[in-house]
């Protein structure tokens, strides 16, 4: 998956910079994965700016992407148990309590990931994975992030600016709201936001209606 998504994301830039001469004027573009790029405003024998493709290291989450087939190497539908074995060391599974859950946090402690199965059978496919931070400044917080440069830390208006067709909402459980992408699968990307707080603390791709609430309780 990681060396199709960089081979994806150094085409995109290859036609964000070719697109660069274009007209600045026109109707809003309609959504899509990559960010559209300004044409610069330097004198012509200036080089143009470019789109900087963001290229995946399996041994390093923090230069995963975030889409709605999952994130990084860890892919909705995927088998959770060969999921789990070709990740790096450090991830997590509590196979007496919560053997359908695996979960890493980062050498500094500033965000964390999981992913879940489902729990009919061993054998369920990962249904949910999601990134995470506890810490109170999440501004500027490093981690997996859509092809668009957002995750943990991302902005309500960053976001509606990136993808004018995403929905909003309210959790059903405690007190989140969240801004759901729009995707042509039955997984979603969500960004859930604290009470009163417009910086995304949690990111979360899942098959279900939002993001769960507990997974281990």
């Amino acid at each position: 998956m990681i060396r199709a998504r960089a081979a994806e994301l150094i085409l995109l830039t290859a036609l964000a910079t070719s697109g660069l001469t274009g007209c600045t004027g026109g109707a809003t573009p309609a959504p899509s994965d990559s960010r559209e790029v300004s044409p610069s405003q330097t004198p012509s024998d200036s080089p143009s700016p470019t789109t900087e493709a963001r290229v995946e290291v399996a041994t390093d989450p923090s230069t995963w992407v975030i889409d709605d087939a999952g994130v990084g190497p860890i892919e909705i539908g995927g088998d959770f148990a060969s999921t789990l074995d070709g990740l790096a060391p450090g991830w997590t599974n509590d196979a007496v309590d919560c053997s359908w859950s695996a979960w890493w946090t980062a050498s500094d402690s500033a965000y964390g990931m999981s992913f879940v199965r489902g729990t009919e059978s061993p054998s369920a496919p990962i249904r949910e994975i999601s990134v995470s931070s506890t810490s109170e400044s999440l501004e500027g917080v490093p981690g997996p992030q859509t092809m668009t440069g957002l995750g943990v830390g991302a902005t309500r208006d960053d976001l509606l600016a990136a993808y004018p067709a995403a929905q909003q909402g309210t959790s059903t459980i405690g007190s989140d709201s969240w801004i759901m992408l729009p995707s042509e699968t039955d997984a979603h990307v969500f960004f859930a936001f604290r009470e009163g707080a417009d910086t995304a603390w949690d990111v979360t791709v899942t098959t279900g209606a939002e993001p769960s609430y507990e997974v281990c309780g």
